[in-house]
């Protein structure tokens, strides 16, 4: 058990370093920047040097609503903890902004199919640290009950559980090629509680044969083409660092896919390890080494009783 907290320790500071990597980034096309360039922290119009954002944010967020609440967690709990943050979420995307203004104004989820965009697959690797793979109607339910509060379009929500399948994957040892192949499966698992993802099914299938590149000008907001994106840096990835770079070459949601590259990878190494193969970790802001371990000791605790 001790090895699998390592290793979710390991994927959530990951996630943020590749999140505060890809900050300056964000909203520009593929850069041809060596990798010196590219991981010197630096302040961008909207963060500062070595920032986090609404993606480690909320990550966080959904992290202690499982732990807090024994693996229990749900929408109303998510968006209520998430408006009383003070201050509040920085950077959150328009699905998120919505659906919070929305529940501030009724106290309720919105019973529409509205938000598809990549917020969704954005914050749920922690449930998939909280789940053993072979529970896939528990994975599949406690990713739609968090990820409803904000994103309810089909593709976003069976984008989630994608992620969530191969954060469970990852942490279990599995190799990056065979978490790409077993997100496929995860895609057709998602279809009777999700509803259709045919964009997501496409895109995913390509990444899995090796048919799919970014976009010229960057990854967009759509939780599928985030997915892909994902996939693509993990499946050519060597090492956590390389698979960094990767994801912020590709240009466009760089916060977000290099968090999540780094989330899946990372489970490989403990939190030291992720730190002493990045040299610029040390200056990634508003991680706690404390909590991290707090948190996934707490989510490896619920993965073990769901066994």
């Amino acid at each position: 058990m001790s090895s699998v907290v390592d290793g979710v320790a390991g994927a959530l500071t990951a996630y943020a370093c590749g999140d505060a990597l890809g900050v300056p980034y964000e909203g520009r096309p593929p850069t041809r920047d060596g990798d010196e360039v590219i991981e010197t922290p630096r302040a961008s119009d909207r963060w500062a040097a070595g920032a986090t954002s609404d993606d480690t944010a909320l990550t966080l967020l959904v992290a202690r609503c499982l732990v807090d609440g024994g693996g229990a967690v749900d929408a109303v709990t998510f968006l209520s903890r998430m408006a009383a943050q003070d201050p509040p979420v920085p950077g959150a995307g328009p699905s998120t902004r919505a659906a919070l203004a929305a529940f501030r104004a009724t106290g309720a989820v919105p019973a529409d199919r509205e938000g598809g965009t990549n917020g969704a697959p954005m914050r749920a690797l922690p449930v998939g640290w909280s789940v053993p793979p072979e529970r896939v109607d528990l994975l599949v339910a406690r990713t739609v009950e968090v990820t409803r509060a904000t994103h309810r379009a089909p593709e976003a929500l069976a984008s989630a559980v994608v992620m969530a399948g191969c954060a469970s994957w990852s942490v279990a040892g599995a190799p990056m090629a065979v978490v790409v192949a077993r997100a496929v499966e995860w895609v057709e698992v998602a279809r009777p509680v999700c509803g259709d993802a045919p964009r997501l099914a496409w895109l995913v299938g390509a990444v899995a044969a090796g048919g799919w590149s970014p976009p010229p000008s960057g990854v967009g907001l759509d939780a599928a083409e985030t997915v892909a994106a994902v996939l693509h840096c993990v499946r050519g990835a060597d090492s956590v660092r390389g698979g960094l770079v990767a994801a912020v070459r590709g240009g466009g949601d760089t916060d977000t896919v290099a968090a999540l590259v780094g989330g899946l990878l990372g489970a490989g190494s403990s939190a030291e390890a992720v730190r002493a193969e990045l040299p610029w970790s040390g200056s990634v802001v508003g991680l706690d080494a404390a909590e991290v371990r707090r948190l996934a000791a707490g989510l490896v605790a619920l993965r073990e009783s769901a066994r």
